[in-house]
């Protein structure tokens, strides 16, 4: 099944009143943080703009409008003469219409089929590390989310005790690759401690953990252009 995204904007003269897309560009388009993009976009914004309203750096804006004006969706003004920071992004039309594939409901479901190397015996497998040929697309397959999803719940509702471990922690900082890789050995080796295959204590309660490192923005721009 098919589902249609819409967004209108607030523009009155435009060549396009509306820009349907239904070919490949669509996966381009419906990426998470382009499509917010679009949202808040209105008759137009500044790369600094769209980094201010959505608390990225410029540069990682600058990429996602370079690949919507790739597919059409808007327009850029400005140049390799001018700061990029200070390049305009326009809707190419007063309504842009997106064709996607219907939004599956996998994670509504706690214990759907997931691949998280749980082999039933109440251990788990050693992390791994992913690189740019092998990584997911999903960070936390929909299957494994709805399993902490649902864990906390219950855990709310006092399954567990008042005695159980609980941490959930989200942490932002700029490291360089040596201080990343560094801590991801780290962790790794406490992943292996502590969640060794086939063993643990059987008779304890059985605890996930799922860890995921990735680069989450780029350095900002304003090192990167001259201040002529």
């Amino acid at each position: 099944m098919t589902a249609w995204r819409k967004l209108s904007f607030p523009i009155e003269s435009q060549d396009t009143a509306e820009l349907i897309v239904e070919d490949d560009r669509a996966g381009v388009i419906l990426d998470p943080l382009r499509w917010r993009i679009l949202e808040i976009l209105e008759a137009g914004k500044s790369v600094t703009e769209i980094s201010d309203a959505l608390d990225v750096t410029d540069a990682r804006v600058l990429y996602h409008v370079q690949k919507l004006a790739e597919t059409g969706g808007v327009r850029l003004e400005g140049n390799v003469a001018t700061d990029p920071r200070k390049w305009r992004c326009l809707p190419a039309a007063g309504v842009i219409r997106v064709r996607a594939e219907q939004e599956s409901r996998e994670g509504d479901d706690p214990f759907g089929s997931s691949d998280d190397g749980d082999t039933g015996d109440g251990q788990g497998t050693e992390g791994s590390t992913a690189t740019a040929h092998n990584q997911s697309e999903q960070a936390i397959p929909a299957g494994v989310a709805g399993q902490f999803n649902q864990a906390f719940r219950e855990a709310a509702e006092g399954m567990y005790g008042t005695t159980f471990q609980m941490s959930v922690n989200h942490n932002r900082a700029r490291l360089s690759e040596a201080q990343a890789a560094e801590f991801n050995n780290r962790l790794l080796s406490l992943i292996k401690e502590y969640f060794p295959p086939g063993k643990g204590d059987r008779s304890g309660i059985k605890y996930g953990f799922h860890g995921v490192l990735t680069p989450i923005d780029l350095h900002p721009l304003v090192e990167a252009v001259s201040e002529d």
